[in-house]
Order: structure tokens, then C-alpha cells, then sequence
């Protein structure tokens, strides 16, 4: 016998043999499933169940509002009159804005400093990953940051930010170094 008729002859087992397991594995799926038809038609043919009606809502007592004559009723939106701006403290609007302010404080990151000619420049790293020259007057962050003290590691900001009572106010807020991140 030639190697021909062998490979012929286990070609042939290999096929009858995947036939066979075919066979077996069709033959599982087509079970009797009258036990399942049996079950639903049992829970189809049950009563079905009573829904409780929807409690009846009682009205809320009514209540009177009343505001003095000289007070801001809290329904209507404030106007300008009702600002407290006796401190004047506001940002300035009128400010050209400068390249880092564009970007929140979050994303921005000090990454240095140098000094050439007796100026301190902080290095920061703005959210499109370019290097800022940052020197004390200068202004970044979207809440009117002004740069008011830069050290080591940090570079110290005096924001104007909004009181929630329509004035404002200062807060401190320190950006610091990361320099392990490019």
C-alpha cells in the first residue's frame, strides 16, 4: 500500500468520524421540550394578579410669602442694585488676556525657574504642553490669577473669583511643580 491510499483511508475515518460527532451533537439539540410548552402554558394560564390602585395625593397647605417692602423677593433675579460692591474689589475685564490664561489652573504646571538679568521667570508648562516665561504681575488661569510670589517649587496666584452672592473675592492658589512629568 502506497502512502497515497493511507492518507486517503485516514482522510476518510477523519471525515465519518466528524460526521459522527455532527450527528451526536444535532441529535442533542432537538430534545423533547414538552416539559418547557407543559410549564408556560401552566404560568400563561394563572389569574392575574391585583394592582393596588395609586394613593390619592392631599394638596400641600398654602403658604404666604411675604417679603418687606425694601427686601429683594428671592424668586426674582438679582439686578445690578442688589450687588454689594462696597469693597470694590472686581477682576479687571478690561485687561488684554494674556496666553496662560486660557487654560484652568489644573492644567498647568510649573516646571522650572531661571533668572537672567536679575528677573525671576517660574517655567510653565501650559495644557498643549508648551513652556511659558512667567514673572511676578503676570496673570494665568481663568479666574483673573495674578502671579504674586514664585519660589523653588510653586509659583503663589491672588485669584478674583466669584462670592456667589454676585461680588467677589480674593483666594490664594499655588501651582506647583511637577517636574517628574513631561
Amino acid at each position: 500500500m502506497n502512502m497515497d491510499h493511507k492518507r486517503t483511508g485516514l482522510t476518510r475515518l477523519g471525515l465519518i468520524g466528524s460526521g459522527l460527532v455532527l450527528i451526536g451533537v444535532v441529535s442533542g439539540c432537538a430534545q423533547d421540550m414538552t416539559d418547557l410548552k407543559q410549564k408556560v402554558a401552566e404560568l400563561e394560564a394563572r389569574p392575574g394578579g391585583k394592582i393596588e390602585p395609586i394613593p390619592e395625593m392631599k394638596p400641600l397647605p398654602k403658604y404666604a410669602y411675604s417679603v418687606p417692602e425694601e427686601a429683594r423677593t428671592p424668586f426674582m433675579p438679582m439686578t445690578q442694585d442688589d450687588i454689594d460692591d462696597s469693597d470694590g474689589l472686581k477682576p479687571d475685564v478690561d485687561r488684554p488676556k494674556e496666553p496662560l490664561e486660557q487654560f484652568p489652573l489644573d492644567a498647568l504646571a510649573m516646571r522650572g525657574i531661571i533668572t537672567r538679568q536679575g528677573n525671576t521667570y517660574a517655567l510653565i508648562r501650559d495644557g498643549n504642553g508648551v513652556i511659558h516665561e512667567v514673572m511676578l504681575g503676570d496673570h494665568m488661569g481663568r479666574n483673573y490669577g495674578e502671579v504674586m510670589e514664585i519660589g523653588e517649587t510653586s509659583v503663589t496666584l491672588e485669584e478674583v473669583v466669584p462670592d456667589g452672592q454676585g461680588g467677589w473675592r480674593k483666594q490664594t492658589t499655588v501651582v506647583k511643580s511637577q517636574s517628574g512629568r513631561s
